[in-house]
């Protein structure tokens, strides 16, 4: 549970997390490497070059003591890589100038600008390291120092190794770090793509699990709801296909059958009922394929309005259809539709129950819209069938001859609406078909759920 919480969900604040650690690691790992590898010795002394101040130090003494003195003096605070000489030129084979020695040769005159120094350097000595020689006051004074470098793989791993070792622990530790997390953001991807071409191919439905970033969780409830809806569209269609042959076979055989017998069973009334009963089998289908893609615009409606209309229709023609008004309700819907799907339920239930009561009822974010009748009703094991196009009940609702159509449309409708369609019992007999639709404020019948 703290993995979950702790780590980021999104894709975003993931890729920012992961840099941020590969900086602070980069950072870790360099101070590390700087305190494990650094020597311990005393601060340096300003400047580029060690020695300076030694340098300095000693010509400041020997100016400090007599003539006579000088060359003695020269000679005890000399060291292996410090040589000073009074009186005479240090004697060196010289090389093209290199930068340390062009360094200490400004230090020295920025510090002293009585003294009139000249620098180059000489060649490597016995021990590798090479050397720079300044002149001071036309020759007077000498000084020959290391520098400190050489050339040597012991000196060179010396003084690179430290660097490298850092630069090859940050770089290796960034490609991880970066592997690792571009897997880990790929994967999901990678499996919702072998999914999806695996869906491609064979439309048994396979649902993805939501894991991984947010915006992965999403596009996973995406495809799975897309996946059910093809599954859903390709069974419709299958069903209606079947649905049809199977209802035109019916009239046809009947006309095959007459055509067979003789011209006296063959009348133009018997010919004319079986022609309009597959008229209106083609044109129920059609009309149920162009709701589907219904485009009618999105309006403000009032459902007590819109209700009372249609009831009172009913009721004009003679119809025992109730409404009580319950005053404005006001919602997003696509009002044509919506009265059809109603209009549809109101002529089931005098078709099947004789009389029919419509209830408007909602809260702060639904709306409720009841539709009673007290005909036979429907068996609870047939009601989720009986939502599918082309499904009809073999008893008493089939000698009536509709198509199965009727509550598929008020379902499709009712899904348009991002509502719910639900089939009850109504006390004593008889059917309660409710809908439930969103009223909410900020509702609006295409913004995405």
């Amino acid at each position: 549970m703290s993995k979950t919480i702790l780590w980021p969900r999104s894709i975003s604040t993931q890729m920012v997390t992961i840099v941020i650690l590969c900086m602070a690691t980069t950072i870790s790992v360099i101070m590390f490497l700087l305190v494990a590898f650094r020597p311990y010795i005393p601060p340096l002394p300003d400047g580029p070059w060690p020695n300076s101040l030694a340098i300095e130090t000693g010509l400041t003494a020997l100016q400090h003591v007599p003539e006579p003195e000088r060359k003695k003096l020269a000679q005890m605070i000399s060291t292996p890589d410090l040589r000073f000489v009074v009186g005479e030129r240090a004697s060196c084979k010289t090389i093209p100038t290199r930068m340390p020695t062009e360094d200490l040769r400004r230090i020295l005159q920025d510090k002293h600008p009585e003294f009139i120094v000249e620098a180059y350097s000489c060649a490597a000595d016995s021990s590798g390291m090479t050397t720079s020689t300044l002149v001071i006051n036309n020759g007077y004074y000498a000084v020959q120092a290391h520098d400190g470098v050489n050339f040597h793989w012991p000196q060179i791993m010396r003084l690179t190794m430290p660097l490298i070792v850092a630069f090859a622990s940050v770089f290796l530790m960034v490609v991880a770090l970066s592997v690792w997390s571009v897997r880990r953001i790929n994967r999901p991807l990678s499996f919702l793509a072998e999914h999806v071409e695996a869906f491609g191919q064979d439309i048994t439905p396979m649902p993805l699990e939501d894991t991984g970033p947010l915006e992965i969780q999403r596009l996973a409830r995406a495809y799975n709801r897309m996946q059910a809806r093809i599954v859903r569209y390709v069974e419709e269609r299958t069903r209606m296909l079947m649905s049809i042959g199977h209802d035109l076979r019916t009239p046809l055989t009947r006309l095959a059958m007459r055509v067979e017998l003789g011209a006296e069973m063959l009348s133009p009334d018997t010919v004319r009922r079986e022609v309009i009963l597959m008229t209106r089998m083609l044109n129920g289908t059609l009309s149920y394929l162009q709701d589907q893609n219904d485009l009618e615009p999105e309006e403000t409606t009032d459902l007590d309005s819109l209700i009372e209309s249609l009831c009172s229709g009913f009721s004009d023609m003679g119809k025992p259809v109730s409404y009580t008004p319950v005053g404005q309700m006001v919602c997003q819907c696509q009002p044509i539709a919506l009265s059809r799907a109603i209009n549809n339920l109101i002529e089931n239930g005098l078709k099947y129950g004789g009389s029919v009561s419509v209830i408007l009822q909602n809260n702060s974010e639904k709306a409720f819209i009841l539709v009673k009748d007290n005909g036979p009703g429907i068996p609870k094991q047939e009601r989720d069938n009986m939502l599918l196009p082309f499904t009809r009940l073999d008893r008493a609702r089939t000698s009536h001859g509709g198509l199965g159509l009727g509550l598929s449309i008020v379902q499709q409708v009712v899904e348009r609406h991002h509502g719910l369609l639900e089939l009850m019992d109504n006390k004593p007999s008889g059917l309660v078909v409710r809908i439930t639709l969103p009223i909410g404020k900020n509702y609006s019948l295409f913004k995405k759920k």
